[in-house]
């Protein structure tokens, strides 16, 4: 069996094993008499769990692998792990994620790899983290657009290489005036009414006059694009300007294999597994924004929607979005009780549904409105004082921060709440082009730009020391924009993106996802 133990561990993970820690597999494999074909997928198992939760460590050492064996032993029968439920409390099925929880990988663009940074993400960083913050944002960027198609020639002919592009940076541009570039560089505002592209290497002053086309996407200062032009007196005269290209999740992933960007532990079940889950629990997950409980009209909407699945098999989750008062909390004014009040009176509500308060998961995010927060994102999640009597009447309830991040079976779904459209409207430095609709360049920004919140630091400032949390890569599987822009759902690359629109400022609409078949189906309850 060591023969085996060797192939999966070193030839196909490149792990290496201590001598005891070979021994012990081999003993463990004789003892519960796996065969050939259990205990290959056992290793695997094993093998592709250690690679994902300790990063950089190719030593397998003895005693973390038997704590890992332990793990594993403790939801499987013969190395092969059960369905499992959802609903339990604690079940690793689904699992949601704090921004502040999220990894921090940077990336090295000479080692070529990523890194996790040594010092921890504090709210109150130094300014060398606001300087970091772009540098990751570029480099994380840039290695995506080196790693297009048409940016990789498939050969060293110089006939070849002509049919792909080639990116040139700033510096380069310096004494050849007429020629025409292509290069990647973050929009910025250097001078009062005077656009630059900036990147590692410098910056030079934009005029787009010369453009002959419309742009597809929201361009705002602080965007990163690709730019096509030419020099003209220190000038570059753009012809041409785009988001960069994305990259499917797939890509990605198999790209950097060993790396778990997402958060949270991964789980012990294969994908196959997990997927069996999913079909076998495709009751939906109910996404709603802008929940004002001082509304008894919500209320009312609320007890109507859970008295329909009190008869019927409960939704996998229902997530919760802000914010959660039609009038913003304004700390010392005499609303901190009645807020509290607010959440308590949900929780009695749910709790008139026993099948619903135990079985689905419930999930809080803050929106801007809420308390506390100092204005920056991440946004922290609601504070136990207003949250403790709502959460004691349900058994699977979370308050996160906003944006944040769950996992549920092979879904990653990244949540966030922000008047997005309207912020990156008000503050676009072009016209996008006439007659698609906005939503789409809204969505294509985002996923492009890889970033929750492409904006500039002074319009939508962001934590700087956890501005990787905002970020959107690998492509996530479901993205929620909540905005009080309406309601809709669209597929890009391979990501499902959904916006449920206003709970209960608008039509008492909300989304259902299934994730079986990667759909949501808009719905809303009838007013009274």
């Amino acid at each position: 069996m060591q023969s085996l133990i060797y192939k999966v561990f070193t030839r196909k993970y490149s792990l290496s094993l201590q001598a005891d820690s070979l021994l012990y597999l081999s003993d463990v494999i004789k003892q519960n008499e796996m065969t050939q074909t259990d205990a290959t997928k056992w290793l695997e198992l094993l093998a592709d769990t250690w690679a994902k939760r300790e990063e950089g460590r190719p030593l397998v050492e003895l005693a973390p692998l038997k704590d890992l064996v332990a793990a594993v032993a403790s939801g499987t029968s013969n190395g092969l792990i059960g369905a499992g439920d959802a609903s339990k409390p604690g079940s690793d099925l689904f699992t949601v994620i704090d921004a502040f929880d999220v990894p921090a990988w940077w990336y090295d663009p000479g080692k070529k790899m990523f890194t996790q940074p040594f010092t921890e993400g504090d709210i109150l960083s130094s300014a060398e983290s606001k300087a970091a913050l772009f540098r990751q944002r570029y480099d994380l960027l840039r290695q995506r657009v080196l790693r297009n198609d048409n940016f990789m020639p498939v050969s060293f002919s110089d006939q070849e290489k002509d049919r792909f592009y080639k990116l040139s940076t700033i510096d380069s541009l310096q004494g050849r005036e007429g020629e025409h570039f292509l290069i990647f560089g973050m929009l910025s505002q250097l001078e009062e009414g005077k656009m630059f592209l900036e990147d590692k290497a410098g910056s030079i002053e934009l005029d787009f006059s010369g453009m002959s086309k419309s742009v597809n996407g929201l361009f705002t200062e602080s965007c990163f694009v690709l730019v096509d032009g030419y020099v003209e007196d220190g000038v570059l005269k753009v012809e041409e300007i785009g988001l960069p290209p994305p990259e499917s999740r797939e890509k990605s992933r198999a790209a950097f294999p060993n790396i778990n960007f997402f958060g949270g532990q991964p789980s012990l079940r294969t994908e196959v597994q997990l997927r069996a889950i999913e079909v076998a629990n495709d009751n939906g997950i109910i996404v709603m924004s802008d929940v004002w409980l001082d509304k008894q009209e919500t209320m009312d909407a609320l007890s109507t929607l859970f008295e329909g699945f009190s008869h019927s098999t409960p939704p996998i989750a229902f997530i919760f979005i802000g914010d959660f008062s039609s009038k913003p909390f304004v700390p010392g004014s005499g609303e901190t009780a009645q807020y509290r009040d607010n959440m308590t009176a949900l929780g009695q509500l749910i709790a008139g549904f026993p099948s619903i308060a135990r079985s689905s998961h419930f999930v809080f995010v803050p929106g801007n409105n809420d308390p506390w927060g100092q204005g920056a994102l991440p946004k922290p999640a609601l504070s136990e004082y207003f949250t403790k009597r709502l959460a004691s009447r349900l058994a699977n309830a979370t308050f996160t921060t906003n944006p944040c991040r769950i996992k549920y079976c092979t879904h990653e779904i990244v949540v966030f709440r922000e008047d997005l459209l309207k912020r990156i409207r008000r503050n676009s430095v072009l016209p996008p082009v006439e007659g698609t609709e906005v939503v789409k360049h809204l969505v294509r920004t985002v996923v492009d730009e890889g970033h929750l919140c492409p904006l500039p630091q002074r319009i939508r400032p962001v934590y700087w020391a956890h501005d990787h949390a905002m970020r959107v890569y690998p492509i996530p599987d479901v993205l929620i924009l909540a905005d009080r822009f309406d309601s809709y759902s669209i597929n890009y690359e391979g990501c499902h993106c959904i916006n449920p629109g206003s709970f209960s400022a608008g039509d008492l609409s909300f989304f259902m996802y299934y994730p079986v078949s990667r759909t949501s189906q808009y719905s809303k309850i009838p007013k009274k």
